[in-house]
């Protein structure tokens, strides 16, 4: 018989489980059951901060989807992990909520029917956490918004940011004798625990935002406007407004915006059955253009028949995923390597917001995320 092999250096473990995939949360847990010293190991706080830091941008764990269902908005979560680590909604799904943005382990959620308090809420998918925010000042309709960590001008890398405080930059329209014309624009500090002042730009009936989630890139915030070939330009530092116009024969009806590979604004478009990806540009002179790098053909790249009705619905920053609408499903394609995966149906996606984020067991999200694991592991923690 054979000798048992030798007993593997405890050095040379924690090399190993460095490298177990941020994509599925539940391998760590399934480790840490292993043994004692593999538990302690495992949610030591050393040991993640390694393994953030070795993995480098957040993996894709789900996406949050708005859908067309019966003449409204029907939220919907939908987890990429086999094992799910989201609880359900903490928002009632029967009030028409809609998703306006997810970004650095939050969602930021609307409610459509709420009164002149609670329309805006931020929601953790993980612990399931909500706190409501208050109505901001001078908005009386909400068109858009985003949610952000409060670190992002700073230079904060979001690798591990979920608990800290955050900022709600707020699209939204203010009445005037002559109708809702006036774009106001605040930014909510959940320090602070309140709006600051306003800044306001005249767009007319072009107030109205993209449903799309907006970008953020170092201090400036993006929004497409859906009625007219224009994106505003929010500066969190100096409250400046700005506007940029689309790239010429961009179809304003059927774009995303997007961060390219230099983390400047970027843009996708479908068009004549192509998706066109554009980046801003800007001279020594201050002047901005849009510069086509990337023509990709839908029917190469998704394998369809006819895809001239795609429409592009998402985006996934960090993991440059784009996610496209055709009438055979809702398909999520990696522009690095190519690969394209079905993530749903033809069930009406209005937009997809995708949730990235790590989620390690020395998190406060810990053994909510697999219930299925709570009792083992609490028996060999109790015997620690």
């Amino acid at each position: 018989m054979a000798p048992p092999p030798p007993e593997l250096m405890f050095e040379l473990v924690g090399e190993i489980l460095l490298r177990l995939p941020p994509s599925d949360p539940a391998s760590l847990i399934r480790a840490s059951l292993v043994c004692k010293p593999w538990l302690r190991l495992v949610f030591d706080a050393a040991f993640l901060r390694r393994y953030i830091a070795f993995h480098g941008a957040p993996p894709l764990l789900g996406f949050l989807a708005n859908i067309r269902g019966n003449g409204y908005n029907e939220p919907r979560l939908v987890p990429s992990a086999t094992h799910s680590c989201f609880k359900p909604p903490a928002f009632d799904c029967s009030r028409l909520p809609w998703v306006m943005d997810c970004r650095h382990g939050r969602a930021l959620v609307f409610d459509m029917w709420a009164d002149s308090e609670g329309a805006l809420s931020v929601w953790d998918p993980i612990t399931g956490d909500r706190q409501v925010l208050p109505k901001p000042r001078r908005c009386k309709f909400i068109s858009a918004a985003a949610v952000l960590c409060a670190g992002a001008a700073a230079g904060c890398d979001h690798l591990d940011c979920c608990g800290d405080p955050f900022l709600v930059v707020c699209l939204g329209m203010s009445p005037m004798d002559d109708g809702f014309t006036l774009t106001d624009v605040c930014v909510y500090s959940s320090e602070a625990g309140s709006w600051g002042a306003p800044s306001s730009i005249d767009l007319g009936p072009d107030s109205i935002s993209k449903m799309n989630r907006g970008i953020i890139t170092g201090d400036e915030v993006y929004f497409g406007l859906m009625c007219s070939a224009r994106i505003l330009k929010c500066g969190l530092r100096n409250n400046a407004l700005s506007l940029i116009d689309l790239p010429d024969q961009c179809d304003h009806w059927n774009f995303v915006l997007m961060l390219t590979e230099d983390s400047s604004l970027g843009l996708a478009n479908v068009r004549d059955s192509n998706l066109y990806l554009s980046s801003w540009k800007v001279n020594p002179e201050g002047l901005g253009e849009w510069v086509n790098y990337r023509v990709i053909k839908l029917e190469t790249l998704l394998s369809i028949r006819s895809p001239c009705a795609a429409s592009v619905i998402g985006f996934a920053e960090g993991v440059d995923v784009i996610f496209v609408s055709t009438y055979v499903g809702v398909f999520a394609a990696e522009l690095k390597s190519g690969k394209v995966t079905k993530v749903g149906g033809t069930e009406g996606y209005l937009s997809v917001l995708p949730i990235m984020g790590f989620y390690t067991p020395g998190s406060v999200l810990s053994f909510a995320m697999f219930p299925w694991l709570v009792l083992v592991c609490e028996q060999s923690v109790i015997q620690l």
